[in-house]
């Protein structure tokens, strides 16, 4: 299994794409390395707030929590999204990706 590492940026109070989709991803490791917390979308979607609801949905990523899925049918494919609301100007974040 090949791995791919990147340490995206999220702008404050934007959404931003931090993983391309990639068809035949099997492990997904995402870690909130800043001191704010930040929302993720496993399926590419415009997050406006770290607040879910019907339409923002996604997962609150603690601020030095991480996730980690694998496995088919539970490591999603598609494009990644993060938002973040607080803290400094940018939030970093750990993305590790198994193919």
């Amino acid at each position: 299994m090949a791995s791919n590492t990147t340490n995206p940026t999220i702008a404050n109070a934007t959404s931003v794409t931090i993983l391309a989709a990639e068809t035949t991803r099997r492990g997904l490791l995402i870690q909130n390395n800043s001191a704010a917390d930040i929302m993720i979308n496993l399926e590419g979607g415009t997050l406006t707030g770290i607040v879910p609801t019907e339409t923002n949905e996604g997962i609150v990523l603690d601020a030095g929590a991480s996730i980690s899925l694998e496995g088919y049918g539970v490591c999603p494919t598609g494009a990644i999204t993060a938002y973040q609301t607080s803290g400094a100007s940018i939030n970093t974040v750990t993305v590790v990706s198994f193919t």
